[in-house]
């Protein structure tokens, strides 16, 4: 009689204790783990040296890059809420006092780099607030239309005003604001705002001319629209959009999961780095453009919260967990967003401009216990590192392929095998062709086994497993 395995039953027998620690563990940028900071939520205090007193808590978490969300000083002038959204910058160069001082900011660089990890700041490269310095002393800077000053995205975005992309002054204006942010404190990277909005020209230049220590810095592009920009070498990383967007809010909100439609989707991405119709953009039909390169993947982040519902339960129900383990999995660097460690419950839409901070009694610590293996993992295994060494992803047929997603990550002889429920009921079901054979461990649980071609798996309803060769 074949035998049967459990997977990782997350909502009953639970993911035990702290990560575990193994040989192996590798942090390089083929395998970072990155988290999203929003200072004026993430902590009580809403500012710094609230995001300070967490760093060694992310440290364990497994997180290898913090990314702060825009810290600058912010305008007033059209703010939409109660306070100003983080993405309407008044002076590149200063400090919002709400978020703290210079010193404050020193303080948390060195906090970062002394637990091993870096620290990327959010750059808003295609407007600033309409109060910002540079409209009274460059008026040039910005685009006209009959004169007057243009609120972007055809006037929707009416606290902030719109850069002209083409001023060269202006491009080496910011090229400095960002270089004095690596000059005088120390930081790793940029996240870039909506960046297919500024000139590519911008980019060319940042990525050039911005330089710590004479090297290159880390780039993130919040664009998917422009996959040149990453195949041209301007941006290290940009984000899987249209996978989160168009494939897996919607596979947790259809009326049935569509599980053949993912398998297709996640063999997309996973092994040519694509969302099916994303390149179509006339000036970026390139064959292969993320071939080498590398993308961020994610569930949430501060605008899935703001436009889709609020926290992982509102956009993903009960999806949530097999979602967490396939964005660790599947492909590219996983990004943890404010509070997604503890599956905290918003209750609602998390607005830009209002302070909601994070009530870290809620802690889910299911969750970040799931969190801290699945960072663990991208640590340790090879075949889920990103970029020139991305391992292969193949998908794996079940007897339950109607509720039940298979893959295995290969990259030489290290294999990865992940199945996932999507359904509401318990599924018991084998992997007939393509498993390989051997003894396992199951990541999640810390279970040791041995699979064949005619083991039986069980997973509880929308568990996880993870299968890594002993």
């Amino acid at each position: 009689m074949a035998a049967v395995l459990s997977g990782a039953a997350l909502f009953s027998c639970g993911v035990s204790g702290t990560a575990v620690k193994e040989d192996g563990d590798v942090r390089i940028p083929e395998n970072r783990v990155i988290y999203e900071v929003f200072v004026r939520n993430f902590s009580p205090e809403g500012n710094l040296k609230g995001v300070e007193a967490q760093i060694p808590r992310l440290k364990e978490l497994g997180v290898d890059v913090v990314w702060l969300m825009p810290i600058y000083e912010l305008g007033d002038t059209g703010r939409w809420g109660a306070y100003s959204s983080p993405y309407a910058i008044k002076n590149y160069k200063k400090i919002d006092p709400d978020n703290g001082t210079e010193q404050d900011l020193r303080d948390l660089v060195k906090v970062i780099h002394d637990n091993g990890m870096e620290i990327w700041f959010d750059w808003v490269g295609n407007h600033t607030s309409m109060d910002n310095v540079w409209v009274a002393s460059h008026p040039d800077f910005y685009t006209k239309k009959e004169g007057d000053f243009v609120h972007p995205f055809n006037g929707m975005w009416k606290d902030v005003y719109e850069l002209d992309r083409d001023n060269e002054e202006m491009q080496d204006s910011m090229v400095s604001a960002m270089q004095y942010w690596v000059d005088n404190f120390d930081i790793d990277g940029y996240r870039c705002d909506y960046a297919s909005g500024p000139s590519p020209e911008l980019w060319r230049k940042t990525s050039e001319r911005v330089l710590k220590n004479g090297k290159r810095i880390a780039w993130l592009a919040e664009d998917s629209s422009r996959p040149s920009l990453v195949k041209n070498g301007y941006f290290d990383y940009n984000y899987c959009w249209d996978f989160q967007e168009k494939v897996l809010k919607h596979l947790a909100n259809d009326s049935v999961a569509d599980i053949a439609g993912l398998r297709e989707a996640c063999d997309l991405l996973a092994n040519q780095g694509l969302t099916a119709g994303e390149a179509a953009a006339p000036e970026d039909t390139i064959t292969n453009p993320y071939a080498g390169r590398s993308r961020m993947v994610y569930i949430l982040n501060h605008d899935v919260l703001q436009d889709q519902g609020g926290s992982g339960d509102i956009v993903y129900k009960e999806f949530l967990v097999p979602l967490t383990v396939l964005e660790f999995t599947v492909y590219g660097m996983p990004l943890i967003y404010n509070g997604q460690e503890i599956a905290y419950k918003s209750g609602g839409r998390v607005s830009l401009a209002e302070k909601t901070p994070i009530d870290w009694n809620q802690a889910d610590t299911t969750m970040t216990n799931l969190i801290k293996r699945l960072a663990h993992l991208k640590h340790t295994q090879p075949a889920l590192r990103t970029g020139e060494q991305s391992g292969k992803l193949t998908n794996l047929t079940t007897t339950a392929d109607d509720a039940v997603y298979a893959y295995m990550r290969t990259s030489g002889d290290n294999n990865v095998v992940v199945t996932l429920n999507f359904s509401d009921r318990e599924q018991t079901f084998s992997i007939p062709d393509g498993l390989p054979e051997g003894v396992f461990k199951e990541a999640l649980n810390g279970k040791t086994d041995e699979l064949s071609a005619d083991t039986e798996l069980t997973l509880p309803p929308f568990g996880a497993a993870v299968y890594v060769r002993r």
